[in-house]
């Protein structure tokens, strides 16, 4: 009981601004650690709800109502997927060989890559949000669940690099298979949630989360040969912003559409 304490003690710690005692990160102490990563991500979700139904009374700007819904999750989980995120950008722009984007992953420093990429991910998504309908904020909210369920199950199942520190997230007996569990239990969760709030905005996140899954597995193995922990933070920005592009890019087709068939 110990152990799941003060894995849930070191997620909160790791990966959220809320205050945590700090403790060792020990291979025993981060056993359980990834089951509860997407409690931040419930968290976020259930703020961003919550803002979806008092911003109209706060704000009459759908740009500011935006920028908070970009900030919210950066803010909440005190940036902690940013890192990885910029590193492995700069790494895959530097088109190095497999060991010099290793390499680059290694590096404490960002390059000019880094901030470039940085500067437009934040435009673009300020840019989606103050676009998607304020009912879509609903499916949307789950999105920061599964993206961190996703991340989890990615790193206790896939293959990881030979100096990734992945390995201290997996443990070596059968709290392996029930943080995998705890995974697809969150997943299913959202799927679900997903799908009783509204079907068809639901499957277009879905549609977003395959997207940003699959170019996670092909740079993750055609470009490094296996994941570590920055790739796996890769995926959790990549998944973040897929979601609310595929849906603005569907209604925008689907309202084209319509106007077509009027005219």
């Amino acid at each position: 009981m110990k152990k799941v304490w003060n894995s849930f003690r070191l997620a909160f710690a790791m990966y959220s601004i809320f205050p945590s005692p700090q403790i060792r990160r020990t291979r025993e102490n981060m056993k359980y650690i990834l089951i509860f990563v997407p409690l931040v991500g419930i968290i976020i979700g259930f703020l961003l709800r919550e803002w979806m139904v008092i911003s109209p009374y706060l704000v009459n700007r759908d740009l500011l109502g935006a920028v908070v819904c970009v900030m919210l999750p950066i803010f909440l989980s005190g940036g902690a997927f940013l890192d990885g995120f910029f590193r492995t950008v700069d790494a895959l722009c530097s088109h190095e060989t497999r060991e010099g984007k290793l390499e680059i992953l290694r590096d404490s420093h960002s390059g000019y890559f880094a901030i470039i990429v940085c500067v437009s991910y934040f435009f673009l998504s300020v840019g989606l949000w103050s676009e998607i309908p304020l009912d879509d904020w609903q499916v949307l909210a789950f999105g920061f669940v599964l993206s961190r369920a996703l991340y989890g199950l990615s790193i206790v199942l896939f293959p990881h690099t030979q100096k990734s520190k992945c390995s201290l997230y997996v443990g070596r007996d059968q709290s392996r298979w029930i943080v995998a569990g705890f995974m697809v239990i969150y997943i299913g969760i959202c799927l679900m949630g997903m799908m009783m709030t509204n079907p068809v905005v639901g499957v277009q996140c879905l549609v977003g989360v395959a997207l940003a899954f699959l170019f996670y597995c092909y740079v993750a193995f055609h470009h490094f040969g296996g994941i570590t922990e920055d790739i796996a933070c890769f995926f959790v920005h990549m998944c973040e912003i897929m979601m609310p592009l595929v849906v603005l890019v569907t209604n925008l087709i689907a309202n084209l559409d319509i106007a077509s068939i009027k005219m």
